[in-house]
């Protein structure tokens, strides 16, 4: 049985260029997230955890590979008993369901509603200068315009919003355990103060009491205090926020070929004596900033690999990997950041 906490993000992976892995859990054991980290080879690790774990950032700097926090999410989980009272603001809107011809609109809803602020890669250090706004987008609309597709998995769906001959908006919607969810739609700019929003949220509400779901669960970033607030002016009640924290282990990802080296002394001196060779064939003048290191496990002072790459080097700044490995297993990384 497959116990595995980490998994690859294929899609992201694929459209992004570099190896992106996931790890959503409420538990979070550092010591086994490192050593799926390192087993699976990961550039980008999307770590989400409850914000209740006060010591994440304590437990991420032991571990010893360059993190950085993202943002944080609050989560709803709302009973729906009963459709709610009142009218749509809008009751000659029309709910057009996706299915596999309207790709064109799905991108132009979702640069409209996500394209400032698509999954985050783009802020984060080193992660900047491999990704933009629109990559990211690129990777949300391949996930959603299959995932999404109610032909092709029928307990999903993506609704557009018509009115009047003009696409307003759009949601996502997701059936899982009796229960429903939506992790993205939005209201385009023109149209977000005429109660469009707030029509959504009545067909949500609705769907839900229509076909049997017990529940709508969804979640918005905390720093969209416009849509928290709408949420909680109708009556939704948040159950919790999560983290979200960006681990790079760029374990895959290199810029330079890579410099193998045969040794049994890994003193951080020696590192960086080999580290400096390294550099110097693509860089002639550099310092180094920063040198940090992880640990899987200890096998002695054996005759080891170091295997030497840099993921990262972008505008006056580069990121050296050096990973140390017996009989193709690594146990240690070092990462040695500088600027040129």
């Amino acid at each position: 049985m497959d116990d595995k906490k980490v998994w690859l993000s294929q899609n992201e992976t694929d459209v992004l260029g570099f190896k992106v892995s996931r790890y959503n859990e409420d538990n979070f054991d550092s010591t086994s997230l490192l050593k799926e980290i390192v087993e699976g080879q990961y550039d980008l690790c999307r770590l989400k955890i409850p914000a209740e774990d006060e010591l994440a950032s304590d437990k991420l700097h032991l571990m010893g590979m360059p993190f950085f926090f993202s943002g944080s999410i609050r989560r709803y989980k709302t009973p729906i008993k009963s459709k709610p009272e009142g009218e749509f603001v809008h009751p000659d809107m029309t709910y057009e369901v996706y299915d596999g011809s309207q790709e064109e609109l799905l991108m132009e809803m979702l640069k409209g509603t996500w394209g400032d602020y698509p999954l985050g890669y783009y802020r984060t250090p080193y992660l900047k200068h491999l990704v933009n706004k629109d990559s990211e987008i690129e990777s949300v609309f391949k996930f959603y315009k299959r995932n999404n597709l109610n032909s092709f998995r029928s307990e999903n769906s993506i609704l557009f919003m018509n009115h009047n001959g003009n696409y307003v908006g759009f949601f996502a919607l997701n059936i899982i355990d009796g229960g429903l969810e939506s992790h993205i739609g939005g209201i385009l700019e023109p149209f977000r103060k005429g109660g469009y929003f707030l029509d959504m949220l009545r067909y949500i509400k609705n769907f839900c009491v229509d076909n049997g779901l017990s529940h709508f669960a969804f979640g918005a970033r905390n720093e969209n205090a416009y849509v928290q607030k709408i949420f909680q002016d109708v009556g939704f009640r948040p159950i919790g926020s999560e983290n979200v924290f960006h681990i790079l282990p760029m374990l895959s990802l290199t810029q330079e070929d890579n410099m193998v080296v045969q040794s049994n002394d890994f003193s951080l001196n020696k590192i960086l004596f080999y580290a400096d060779i390294f550099v110097k064939k693509s860089i002639d003048k550099f310092e180094f900033k920063e040198i940090k290191y992880c640990s899987i496990q200890s096998v002695g002072n054996l005759q080891n690999e170091l295997i030497f790459s840099m993921p990262i080097k972008f505008h006056n700044e580069f990121l050296v990997v050096a990973k140390r490995s017996v009989q193709g297993s690594i146990i240690t990384v070092f990462y040695i950041s500088g600027s040129f």
